[in-house]
């Protein structure tokens, strides 16, 4: 117990040594700062060159604080089905005002669509895209640009869809089947094949 007493003393004194001889305000942040837009186009441009689509990153409106190894939660949104995805961009190096970041985006969309229909109805296809582009994207690493060859879906267990998407190889044709459906809860699953 002793020693911890003698080992915080020193360095309380030294911290009011430092104070005492400088201005400093408490939560001010001193780190050179960059417009959210920048850091979102950036992020854009990255996402783009790395998978072949553009999607619209939001970081808001205020300044960004550059500092090595702080992170920043934006939201993507992918152009074709709308999703919305949380993308966490770190500065993994910063040497002035050069700065490198890492983007990591989340799985799942903060917007899914919940898959729920009355027995024997149909969907727009909108919805059957969304949730393939939900199902791709973890294994893909990338948010895909799902197409499908219809306008409704019925709701119909073994109903298929024949639908194609883009990778960087080129267009990977994909069939969505309606595997389950539960009539009490109006919930439906999909496969992508």
């Amino acid at each position: 117990m002793r020693t911890r007493t003698l080992v915080a003393l020193p360095v309380a004194a030294a911290a009011v040594a430092l104070l005492a001889g400088c201005v400093f305000s408490p939560g001010v942040n001193t780190a050179p700062t960059v417009p959210a837009e920048d850091i979102a186009t950036l992020a854009a441009d990255a996402l783009e060159e790395q998978e072949g689509i553009r999607s619209t990153i939001d970081c808001g409106d205020e300044d960004i604080p550059v500092k090595a190894g702080t992170s920043v939660t934006c939201v993507l949104v992918d152009s074709v089905a709308g999703l919305e995805f949380d993308v966490v961009i770190t500065f993994t190096e910063v040497s002035g005002s050069d700065y490198t970041i890492g983007i990591r985006r989340a799985d799942v969309p903060n917007n899914a669509p919940q898959p729920t229909a009355e027995p024997g109805a149909s969907v727009p296809v909108t919805e059957i895209e969304a949730l393939a582009i939900r199902a791709l994207t973890p294994s893909l690493g990338f948010v895909p640009v799902v197409v499908c060859d219809a306008t409704e879906v019925e709701i119909v267990v073994g109903t298929t869809v024949d639908c194609s998407y883009e990778s960087p190889t080129g267009t990977v044709d994909a069939v969505v089947t309606i595997t389950a459906f539960d009539a009490n809860t109006g919930t439906y699953t999909i496969r992508v094949d």
